[in-house]
C-alpha cells in the first residue's frame, strides 16, 4: 500500500491538473486547436503527457467541440475522488494544501487571472 504522503501528492496533482484543463476549457479566448499549445506550457506538463496529448489529439481529429477536455476533466475528477476517499478528505481541503502562487501561476499558463 502507498504512503498517505503519496496518496496526498497524487491528490494535489490532480486536483492541480482538473483546476488546469478546467481554466483552459472555460477560457473562452483559446480554441480547442490551441490547447496542446498552451499545455506545452504547464507547469505539471501536460503537453508531454502521452494520454493527454493523444486524448486532445483525436478528439480535435473527431472534430468534438470541447477538444476532449470533457473526458479528461471527468478522469481526473474521479481520480481526485478516489484519492480523497483514501484519505478520508475532500478536495477543498486538498486545494488548500497547495500554495496559492503555485495556483495562480498554473491559471496564467492558460490565460486566466484569478483572485484567491
Amino acid at each position: 500500500m502507498l504512503r498517505e504522503e503519496v496518496i496526498r501528492e497524487r491528490a494535489q496533482y490532480c486536483y492541480c491538473v482538473l483546476l488546469q484543463l478546467g481554466w483552459l476549457h472555460d477560457n473562452e479566448l483559446v480554441e480547442p486547436l490551441q490547447y496542446l499549445d498552451y499545455l506545452d506550457h504547464s507547469s505539471l506538463q501536460l503537453g508531454s503527457d502521452e494520454f493527454i496529448r493523444t486524448t486532445i489529439e483525436e478528439s480535435l481529429a473527431m472534430r468534438r467541440p470541447d477538444g476532449g477536455l470533457g473526458a479528461l476533466l471527468a478522469l481526473y475528477e474521479g481520480f481526485l475522488h478516489a484519492y480523497c476517499e483514501v484519505l478520508e478528505s475532500d478536495h477543498e481541503q486538498v486545494g488548500n494544501e497547495i500554495s496559492k502562487d503555485f495556483l495562480r501561476k498554473l491559471a496564467s499558463e492558460v490565460g486566466v487571472e484569478i483572485r484567491l
